[in-house]
Protein backbone atom coordinates (compact mmCIF):
# COMPACT_ATOMS: atom_id res chain seq x y z
CA UNK A 1 0.00 0.00 0.00
CA UNK A 2 3.38 2.22 -0.04
CA UNK A 3 1.96 5.42 -2.44
CA UNK A 4 3.22 5.10 -5.99
CA UNK A 5 2.73 8.29 -7.05
CA UNK A 6 4.78 9.83 -3.94
CA UNK A 7 8.07 8.37 -4.73
CA UNK A 8 10.15 10.95 -3.28
CA UNK A 9 9.71 13.19 -0.31
CA UNK A 10 11.74 16.72 0.28
CA UNK A 11 12.86 19.17 2.80
CA UNK A 12 10.50 22.87 2.18
CA UNK A 13 11.26 24.88 4.84
CA UNK A 14 11.93 25.46 8.41
CA UNK A 15 9.51 26.64 11.40
CA UNK A 16 11.05 27.65 14.10
CA UNK A 17 9.58 26.65 17.59
CA UNK A 18 6.72 24.73 15.64
CA UNK A 19 6.64 21.23 16.49
CA UNK A 20 8.17 18.96 13.45
CA UNK A 21 5.14 16.37 14.24
CA UNK A 22 2.18 18.24 15.04
CA UNK A 23 1.01 16.21 18.04
CA UNK A 24 2.89 17.74 20.77
CA UNK A 25 4.60 21.21 21.59
CA UNK A 26 8.33 21.36 19.76
CA UNK A 27 11.08 20.52 22.11
CA UNK A 28 13.78 23.32 22.30
CA UNK A 29 17.04 21.98 21.62
CA UNK A 30 16.00 19.95 17.93
CA UNK A 31 19.38 21.04 15.90
CA UNK A 32 18.42 22.53 12.65
CA UNK A 33 19.30 19.74 10.83
CA UNK A 34 16.51 17.61 12.54
CA UNK A 35 14.34 20.19 11.66
CA UNK A 36 15.41 20.89 8.14
CA UNK A 37 15.14 16.98 7.54
CA UNK A 38 12.27 16.72 9.07
CA UNK A 39 9.99 19.73 7.90
CA UNK A 40 8.73 18.06 4.53
CA UNK A 41 5.85 17.66 2.11
CA UNK A 42 5.18 14.82 0.01
CA UNK A 43 5.72 15.94 -3.61
CA UNK A 44 5.98 13.74 -6.88
CA UNK A 45 9.08 13.37 -8.00
CA UNK A 46 8.69 15.19 -11.29
CA UNK A 47 8.65 17.83 -8.48
CA UNK A 48 11.89 17.72 -7.00
CA UNK A 49 15.09 18.72 -8.48
CA UNK A 50 17.35 15.54 -9.52
CA UNK A 51 21.38 15.53 -9.31
CA UNK A 52 22.22 14.39 -5.24
CA UNK A 53 22.81 16.74 -2.44
CA UNK A 54 21.04 17.56 1.14
CA UNK A 55 19.75 15.55 2.96
CA UNK A 56 21.25 12.54 5.62
CA UNK A 57 19.14 9.61 3.79
CA UNK A 58 22.55 8.57 2.35
CA UNK A 59 23.89 8.16 5.89
CA UNK A 60 21.91 5.52 6.88
CA UNK A 61 20.59 1.95 5.67
CA UNK A 62 18.05 1.59 3.83
CA UNK A 63 14.58 0.37 6.12
CA UNK A 64 13.99 -3.11 4.78
CA UNK A 65 10.61 -4.00 2.21
CA UNK A 66 8.06 -5.17 3.83
CA UNK A 67 5.86 -8.13 3.65
CA UNK A 68 3.17 -7.89 1.42
CA UNK A 69 0.37 -6.32 3.96
CA UNK A 70 -2.40 -8.77 5.44
CA UNK A 71 -6.20 -7.98 3.82
CA UNK A 72 -6.98 -6.58 6.92
CA UNK A 73 -3.74 -4.48 6.91
CA UNK A 74 -4.31 -3.78 3.00
CA UNK A 75 -7.96 -2.36 3.79
CA UNK A 76 -6.94 -0.17 6.46
CA UNK A 77 -4.37 1.84 4.65
CA UNK A 78 -6.80 2.19 1.58
CA UNK A 79 -9.46 3.96 4.33
CA UNK A 80 -6.44 6.04 5.39
CA UNK A 81 -5.36 6.78 1.90
CA UNK A 82 -8.93 8.01 1.22
CA UNK A 83 -8.20 10.87 3.73
CA UNK A 84 -5.42 12.24 2.22
CA UNK A 85 -4.81 15.74 2.37
CA UNK A 86 -7.38 16.62 5.21
CA UNK A 87 -5.65 18.94 7.07
CA UNK A 88 -3.81 19.27 10.07
CA UNK A 89 -5.83 20.22 13.31
CA UNK A 90 -4.45 19.89 16.82
CA UNK A 91 -6.93 18.21 18.64
CA UNK A 92 -9.26 17.19 15.54
CA UNK A 93 -10.74 13.91 15.16
CA UNK A 94 -12.61 13.85 11.97
CA UNK A 95 -12.52 14.86 8.33
CA UNK A 96 -14.69 17.96 8.13
CA UNK A 97 -13.02 19.20 11.33
CA UNK A 98 -9.37 17.69 10.34
CA UNK A 99 -7.00 15.60 12.14
CA UNK A 100 -4.25 15.40 14.60
CA UNK A 101 -1.93 12.58 14.69
CA UNK A 102 -4.20 10.12 17.20
CA UNK A 103 -7.33 11.52 15.84
CA UNK A 104 -6.70 10.24 12.83
CA UNK A 105 -5.21 6.72 13.76
CA UNK A 106 -8.27 6.36 16.30
CA UNK A 107 -10.76 7.69 13.55
CA UNK A 108 -9.53 4.94 10.38
CA UNK A 109 -9.49 2.29 13.09
CA UNK A 110 -12.77 2.82 14.01
CA UNK A 111 -13.88 2.01 10.50
CA UNK A 112 -12.32 -1.04 10.71
CA UNK A 113 -14.13 -1.82 14.14
CA UNK A 114 -10.97 -1.63 16.15
CA UNK A 115 -11.18 1.06 19.23
CA UNK A 116 -8.66 3.08 19.80
CA UNK A 117 -7.99 5.78 23.07
CA UNK A 118 -7.99 8.99 21.78
CA UNK A 119 -4.32 10.22 22.35
CA UNK A 120 -0.54 8.61 21.35
CA UNK A 121 0.52 8.00 24.66
CA UNK A 122 -3.07 5.52 25.36
CA UNK A 123 -2.71 4.18 22.44
CA UNK A 124 0.96 2.83 22.81
CA UNK A 125 -0.36 0.92 25.30
CA UNK A 126 -2.93 -1.39 23.12
CA UNK A 127 -2.48 -4.36 20.84
CA UNK A 128 0.55 -6.29 21.12
CA UNK A 129 3.99 -4.71 21.44
CA UNK A 130 6.56 -5.77 18.80
CA UNK A 131 10.06 -4.22 19.24
CA UNK A 132 10.58 -0.87 17.31
CA UNK A 133 12.45 -2.45 15.25
CA UNK A 134 11.71 -1.65 10.86
CA UNK A 135 12.69 -5.31 10.19
CA UNK A 136 9.65 -7.03 12.27
CA UNK A 137 7.14 -4.04 11.27
CA UNK A 138 4.26 -4.88 9.37
CA UNK A 139 2.10 -2.76 7.01
CA UNK A 140 -0.99 -1.42 9.28
CA UNK A 141 1.70 -1.74 12.35
CA UNK A 142 1.16 1.54 14.67
CA UNK A 143 4.32 3.37 15.30
CA UNK A 144 5.18 6.10 18.25
CA UNK A 145 7.66 9.01 18.21
CA UNK A 146 9.60 10.43 20.84
CA UNK A 147 12.35 12.53 21.72
CA UNK A 148 15.12 12.16 24.47
CA UNK A 149 13.11 12.27 28.11
CA UNK A 150 10.03 13.47 26.61
CA UNK A 151 6.70 11.09 26.29
CA UNK A 152 5.70 9.88 23.17
CA UNK A 153 4.08 12.97 20.62
CA UNK A 154 3.66 11.51 17.58
CA UNK A 155 2.06 7.95 16.07
CA UNK A 156 1.46 7.11 12.26
CA UNK A 157 0.52 3.91 10.60
CA UNK A 158 3.33 2.10 9.15
CA UNK A 159 2.30 1.59 5.30
CA UNK A 160 4.88 -0.52 4.32
CA UNK A 161 8.57 -0.42 2.49
CA UNK A 162 9.53 2.44 4.74
CA UNK A 163 6.77 4.54 4.45
CA UNK A 164 4.46 6.21 6.91
CA UNK A 165 0.53 7.27 6.78
CA UNK A 166 -0.03 9.73 9.41
CA UNK A 167 -1.71 13.38 10.19
CA UNK A 168 1.06 15.99 10.14
CA UNK A 169 1.82 19.78 10.33
CA UNK A 170 5.29 18.42 8.82
CA UNK A 171 2.87 17.28 5.84
CA UNK A 172 -0.10 19.57 6.08
CA UNK A 173 -2.60 17.09 7.39
CA UNK A 174 -2.95 13.74 6.56
CA UNK A 175 -0.07 12.38 3.87
CA UNK A 176 2.95 10.05 3.80
CA UNK A 177 6.24 10.70 4.94
CA UNK A 178 8.84 8.75 2.79
CA UNK A 179 11.57 7.35 6.21
CA UNK A 180 14.01 6.71 3.25
CA UNK A 181 13.95 10.04 1.96
CA UNK A 182 13.76 12.70 4.09
CA UNK A 183 11.74 11.49 7.52
CA UNK A 184 15.22 11.48 9.31
CA UNK A 185 13.24 12.93 12.34
CA UNK A 186 10.88 9.53 12.67
CA UNK A 187 13.40 7.20 12.24
CA UNK A 188 15.51 8.89 15.19
CA UNK A 189 12.89 8.71 17.26
CA UNK A 190 10.63 5.61 16.87
CA UNK A 191 10.40 4.37 20.25
CA UNK A 192 7.52 1.91 20.39
CA UNK A 193 5.34 0.05 17.62
CA UNK A 194 2.12 -1.97 18.75
CA UNK A 195 0.37 -4.60 16.42
CA UNK A 196 -3.70 -4.32 16.93
CA UNK A 197 -4.99 -6.33 13.85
Amino acid sequence: MVPRSLSRVGAIAVLPLLSTTGCAPATLGVSPDVILSTVIASIPRSGIPTGGGGGTSSRRSRIPDSPAPSSAAASLLRTADSYRGVKYVWGGNSPSQGFDCSGFTKYIFAKHRIGLPRTSREQSRVGTAIPADFRVLRPGDLMFFAEPGEAISHVAVYAGDGWIVHSSSSVGGVGYTDLNSGGDWFVAYFVAARRVM
